[in-house]
């Protein structure tokens, strides 16, 4: 089997690109999202999942429905570690096992199992292993471990492939240009024109043991990093960058990472995570800022509502709502560029160019990886090593000093 561009959008049960997402530990909620006692639906690459946590505290993800009348199991009762069918009561351990089936014989109920999967929590999310065979041991990201705030962000939900989102993860030359109204909202300047307001970066992207690594030098003599690690998270290497909830111009030391995961074919969630090099009373006031943004704005619809909006043809990417910060806004210009692509971007109409040079690798090594997979052959061991957030200079609190 060759695998094409088309092969890469499908994750559905059985797909190629499905199997081999599955392969992997994916998340599937924020932490703070599964209250104790509680079960929730979720949907990941086409497939439904029963998602509670129980009395010990433990998160469990099972399968959808009861095997008895196929009523969802989201809606009945968690009981201990268990979870019981709101329809007739039928309960399930976390290992799938039915233990009681009201009116029926015990040794019914021995028989009867439903799906479930390895689950864990790392870093404030709820991951788990929807693959085949024996899990894994759960990557893990050194960088993220470190001292400092991890900030969990809101999961963003859009309505397009989550290819459409893994494509930006290199395409750097994009920011001078969808992003160019809230640099200059930040400037105070007018908006510069692309020709002659900034000179293009100089970018190299070149194929590691995480993924590519896409190095960018500035006008200025700068050089950043920015990481895409495969199959579908992209990470930026520590940065004075903006922080949510801070309108004011404020900055800090952060590392960034955005993990891409497929709802459907037409939809996908991206899980955002930053590491921010602020500590106690600082760290405090960053989580503050932070939380009373989200109760005051309600960023998740004000970003659809915007981007939609530019999307319709109804407003312009400078007519966005003034109270968003530029980490929204950021977030508005990149919704309407890549959800406005199509639910499923015709790739096949596409004319890449010379900038386009990390787009294309990333494509390049899917396909490789999805043709080894198809045919049985080994597929590339990917690890993600420390150290990762430090290549940027001036370096953050939290890399020691040598020597």
């Amino acid at each position: 089997m060759k695998p094409e561009l088309n092969d890469l959008v499908h994750t559905g049960p059985g797909t190629i690109a499905g199997r081999y997402l599955r392969s992997f530990w994916q998340p599937v909620l924020r932490s703070e999202d599964l209250a104790a006692g509680v079960a929730v639906p979720v949907r990941l690459m086409s497939e439904d999942f029963t998602v509670y946590r129980g009395a010990s505290g433990a998160a469990h993800v099972v399968a959808p429905r009861c095997p008895h009348r196929l009523t969802r199991l989201h809606m009945g009762w968690v009981e201990d570690d268990a979870i019981r069918c709101l329809y007739h009561g039928w309960k399930f351990d976390a290992s799938g096992q039915c233990t009681h089936q009201p009116g029926e014989r015990e040794v019914f109920t021995r028989g009867t199992r439903i799906a479930s999967y390895p689950t864990a929590e790392y870093l404030g999310l709820v991951w788990a292993w929807l693959g085949e065979g024996d899990a894994p041991p759960m990557r893990r990201y050194p960088d993220f471990e470190r001292p400092g705030f991890l900030s969990v962000g809101i999961p963003e939900r859009w309505p397009c492939n989550y290819f459409n989102r893994i494509d930006n993860a290199t395409d750097i030359f994009h920011v001078l240009a969808t992003h160019r109204e809230t640099m200059a909202r930040e400037s105070g300047l007018p908006p510069q024109g692309i020709d002659g307001g900034w000179a293009a970066p100089e970018v190299k992207f070149a194929e590691t043991g995480f993924g590519v690594e896409s190095t960018v030098k500035g006008a200025s003599g700068n050089t950043s990093y920015f990481h895409f690690l495969m199959p579908n998270t992209n990470a930026i290497a520590a940065h004075v960058g903006r922080v949510e909830g801070y309108r004011d111009g404020s900055r800090h030391w952060k590392a960034e990472m955005f993990i891409r995961v497929p709802v459907d074919d037409e939809s996908c969630i991206s899980f955002p995570l930053a590491l921010i090099d602020v500590h106690g009373d600082e760290a405090v006031q960053v989580r503050t800022r932070r939380d009373q943004a989200r109760a005051e704005l309600d960023p998740e619809r004000l970003i659809e509502q915007d981007a939609l909006a530019v999307i319709a043809g109804t407003k312009r990417i400078g007519q966005m709502d003034g109270r968003m910060s530029a980490y929204y806004s950021f977030l508005v210009e990149d919704y309407a560029c890549q959800v406005g692509q199509g639910a499923i971007a015709d790739r096949g109409r596409e004319r890449l160019g010379q900038i386009d040079q990390g787009v294309a690798l990333v494509r390049k090594i899917w396909l490789r990886e999805l043709a080894a997979f198809a045919e049985g052959r080994p597929v590339k061991q990917w690890e993600v090593p420390a150290g990762l957030a430090d290549k940027t200079q001036p370096q953050p609190s939290w890399v020691q000093p040598q020597g």
